[in-house]
């Protein structure tokens, strides 16, 4: 099992990082390409409790969060509630390959930018990250819109 504090380092030097939620490897390693192209860093999670484990050790550097919905063990949405409530300054990315889901159904209409549908291209992720880092925790908005 790999390590959730994994950071990928773009060529650049230091970046703010991201925390990638995935248990599919081959997403984890692709969105590690497309945030090193972006100037990212990448810390990788294969599941929620991994991910909750790396941002306690990692607190106060991961500015923002990549979750899958669907995972082994707890949800993306329990994730990002635990989260939103222990954590309140990561902004959330919710990833999903469901688009027929209720939950990425409401989390799109209140917060649309907050969602990233599989597959997306390398655009449709670098301005989802653009507009949610732009944003900041002061923003307002609910990090898990409620039903």
């Amino acid at each position: 099992m790999e390590d959730p504090a994994d950071v990928r380092m773009p060529a650049s030097g230091a970046a703010r990082k991201i925390l990638v939620v995935d248990d599919q490897p081959a997403i984890r390693s692709l969105l590690g390409r497309m945030l090193a192209r972006s100037g990212y860093a990448m810390v990788e999670a294969a599941s929620a409790r991994e991910a909750y484990a790396a941002i306690q050790r990692l607190h106060g550097e991961i500015v923002l969060a990549i979750i899958d919905m669907i995972m082994p063990g707890a949800s993306g949405l329990d994730l990002a509630s635990e989260l939103g409530r222990d954590f309140p300054r990561i902004r959330i990315l919710y990833m999903s390959g469901c688009r027929d889901s209720l939950a990425m159904d409401v989390i799109a209409r209140r917060s649309p930018e907050a969602v990233l549908l599989k597959p997306f291209t390398y655009a449709e992720l670098t301005v989802r990250l653009e507009t949610l880092l732009a944003a900041g925790p002061e923003a307002g908005d609910p990090q898990v819109p409620k039903p």
